[in-house]
């Protein structure tokens, strides 16, 4: 393999915003790593749709409640020469939780799939690619104190200042940004009535889309000059 084709890791890469953002890096121009938990066969759609783009995609399986794995598949993929230029941490999981929930299960649940996972691999990352960009994946809940998801919100804020932080410390040769979606996809479970049922609660009073994503995604990647930035792609929700 020629080390001069340029490879983006997508976490959460099988399915919603994740393959989304894998798609359009293809049509960047960019093969595709394909990290997927459990949703194989969604994997493997998202690979066969991004070779019919033209470009490469391989699968990366890994479960973030081990984190013994994540130098070792690092480690593995720079020896085989795959020369990795972005890293996108799309990976999340959404639930309801309450302060009043007994026990911290349910933080360690959240903060290891949304904060953990984007931490650990931002410091491999860094590692073995002195240069390259990371784009983080937050929520327009970031800015906002009241939730029914407190577990969930938690673990997203402290990845918001994550960002921050390795923006500082990663400069000038790695760019960290992040991307907060407002109402774009309904939560597993749920219908676009209910993305109708919350859509007043931002001032443009409407619901986002995978494109809109897309495009943020793609701005950031093709702006050199910015770094530890936040796009809020949610209608003014955040305000």
């Amino acid at each position: 393999m020629s080390t001069i084709e340029k490879y983006a890791l997508v976490t959460g890469a099988a399915d919603r915003i994740g393959k989304a953002v894998a798609l359009r890096l293809a049509k960047m121009g960019y093969n595709i790593i394909i990290h997927y938990n459990r949703s194989k066969e969604k994997a493997l759609q998202t690979k066969k749709e991004i070779e019919a783009l033209g470009k490469k995609a391989k699968l990366v399986q890994l479960d973030f409640s081990n984190t013994d794995t994540y130098y070792t598949i690092f480690e593995k993929l720079y020896q085989e020469g795959f020369s990795i230029e972005i890293l996108v941490n799309s990976a999340s999981d959404f639930k309801p939780s309450s302060i009043f929930d007994e026990g911290n299960k349910s933080l360690r649940h959240f903060f290891t799939i949304n904060f953990e996972s984007a931490y650990l691999l931002t410091k491999v990352f860094a590692k073995y690619y002195i240069k390259g960009q990371i784009i983080n994946f937050l929520d327009t809940k970031v800015e906002k104190n009241e939730t029914e998801h407190l577990d969930y919100l938690l673990s997203k804020k402290l990845l918001k200042e994550f960002t921050y932080l390795s923006a500082m410390q990663l400069g000038p040769d790695i760019r960290v940004n992040a991307i907060a979606p407002g109402l774009i996809l309904p939560p597993p479970g749920k219908d676009k009535n209910y993305l109708n049922s919350l859509r007043k609660n931002n001032p443009l009073q409407t619901i986002g889309s995978l494109e809109q994503i897309q495009n943020t995604m793609q701005f950031l990647v093709e702006n050199p000059f910015l770094s530890g930035q936040i796009i809020y792609v949610d209608g003014g929700e955040n305000l």
